[in-house]
């Protein structure tokens, strides 16, 4: 069954292969487990409670869930986590070793989906907080299917998945994502809090940024400067920024008096305060325009005004933010034009 999908799976290239063994389990858990004292009962719970497939139970239990937590990571191993949800029984399972789950409109960003291009191994959790108060762990190799593929196996598929690929309006997903299935274990009860379920209208597929509640934690009020990583990111920036103005034989004749330190300690001071950051003397508020103009000095004008901005936009461009932030921080810049052109 669905052995397009077999042939189509990738390993990432940084992973060596793993070694051949019919323990379950990482190496690194068998050393803690060890390490620890707790290898007699890791061993029990390999034995007794861990398949390389989904039983009986396990597909019922999948059939009654409408929440499913997924981890997964990108070719360099950087690490994301997220939430999935629908009505009960929204994940389905096709058989033993498969199981599908619709990906509904969202945010765009494609985080979860991006990572799967480059590394198929995936981790799901579901819980089941209002009943059973238990977990079950499926974890396996992820692979992104559009309606067209899915719909060439309808023959193998629940009627019920055809039906929401049918389906008008928000609840129609947009595409699936298939999971071959490597282990299944259970999480135990021992924690999962109980909990009440209360009605909550949803609004499938909504862009709305008040029902999304996508400012919950205000980060629009957050500067630029704060939201791109801050310090650390401003040094990427100035990098950038410098040789750009240092490989431009007209702009670079303006810093011939300044020595490096003091050149890039100028630099990092007026992109912070363009970016929203504190000026490195915080103490003062430095304008803008007094910034730019203490970088470049004397012979500063409109045409070396431009390409100052230019070779800015292309930084902030290359290091691809948003374009509403790039227009709106030229248009801060701009607005100095006068002050440091002494027209002001």
């Amino acid at each position: 069954m669905f052995s397009w999908f077999r042939s189509q799976k990738k390993e990432p290239a940084h992973q060596p292969p793993a070694p051949v063994t019919l323990l379950q389990g990482s190496k690194g858990e068998h050393e803690l487990q060890k390490l620890y004292g707790s290898r007699e009962r890791a061993l029990k719970f390999y034995d007794r409670q861990v398949l390389d497939y989904l039983s009986p139970i396990m597909i019922e239990f999948i059939a009654r869930q409408e929440v499913l937590f997924i981890a997964t990571a990108d070719g360099h191993g950087e690490c994301d986590c997220s939430a999935r949800f629908g009505l009960p029984g929204f994940v389905r399972v096709l058989n033993e070793k498969y199981l599908i789950y619709p990906e509904y409109r969202g945010n765009g960003v494609m985080a979860s989906l991006g990572n799967m291009l480059e590394n198929p191994h995936i981790g799901i959790i579901f819980v089941d907080f209002f009943d059973s108060t238990v977990g079950l762990h499926v974890n396996g190799k992820a692979k992104i299917c559009e309606h067209e593929k899915l719909l060439e196996f309808s023959d193998e598929l629940p009627e019920d998945v055809i039906d929401e690929i049918n389906t008008e309006g928000g609840r129609r997903p947009e595409r699936w994502v298939m999971v071959e299935i490597e282990e299944a274990y259970i999480h135990c009860s021992k924690h999962i809090p109980l909990l009440q379920k209360a009605d909550k209208q949803i609004d499938w597929g909504t862009d709305n940024a008040a029902t999304k509640r996508s400012g919950y934690f205000e980060l629009e009020t957050l500067s630029l400067y704060d939201r791109i990583g801050g310090e650390a990111a401003m040094k990427v920036v100035v990098d950038r920024f410098y040789r750009k103005v240092m490989a431009d034989k007209e702009l670079s004749l303006l810093f011939d008096r300044l020595d490096l330190p003091t050149q890039l300690e100028k630099q990092n001071s007026f992109l912070t305060a363009a970016f929203g950051g504190d000026p490195v003397d915080s103490s003062e508020k430095i304008r803008l325009g007094e910034l730019l103009l203490n970088l470049v000095g004397d012979g500063l004008n409109d045409r070396r005004f431009d390409r100052i901005m230019s070779h800015l936009e292309e930084t902030m461009k290359e290091l691809e933010l948003p374009d509403s932030e790039i227009k709106t921080l030229l248009e801060t810049l701009e607005a100095t034009r006068d002050e440091v052109l002494n027209r002001a």
